[in-house]
């Protein structure tokens, strides 16, 4: 992960991302951290592409807590330090592929939650699936930046727009 490829507003979802953890005591850093900071987020903007896109912005939030509050805590010794998990590596990979592969020089807000919803694999990406996230996503990695990014930077544009 390169912190210098993102932008300011990503960089400190990712941020607020790690503090969540570590004020949880949990010992991983782990996509639903990052899937909760974004739900979160007072201006709404991931809740809103969700919900714009068709899914259930508020199904996937409580999904999400529910979610961290399964994963173990760490107490003592151990608290406050925090390891990446696997997944998480390969959810900022994603991104920054996303968005070289759509021309960006950065990876927004819009390219985490895209990678989020790409991994299948992880509890973040089932929750999006759940919360049917673009509902039309294939699980091929090579159709899902062409196909599915329109559906969730067209809504962006469109809530932009004056």
């Amino acid at each position: 992960m390169n912190i210098e490829k993102y932008t300011e507003r990503a960089r400190g979802f990712v941020q607020s991302a790690q503090s969540l953890a570590v004020r949880e005591g949990h010992q991983q850093f782990t996509p639903e951290h990052i899937l909760k900071v974004l739900l979160d987020d007072e201006e709404g903007l991931s809740a809103g592409l969700i919900d714009r896109a068709g899914g259930r912005s508020r199904d996937a939030l409580r999904d999400t807590e529910l979610a961290l509050a399964k994963l173990p805590k760490v107490q003592g010794a151990g608290a406050g330090q925090l390891y990446l998990a696997p997944a998480t590596a390969r959810i900022f990979d994603n991104a920054e592929k996303i968005a070289q592969k759509a021309g960006d020089s950065y990876v927004t807000v819009e390219r985490l939650l895209l990678a989020l919803a790409m991994e299948k694999s992880t509890e973040a990406g089932k929750i999006l699936e759940r919360a049917a996230l673009p509902p039309r996503l294939s699980t091929r990695r090579s159709r899902i930046s062409a196909r599915a990014a329109p559906l969730i930077i067209r809504p962006l544009k469109m809530h932009m727009m004056p």
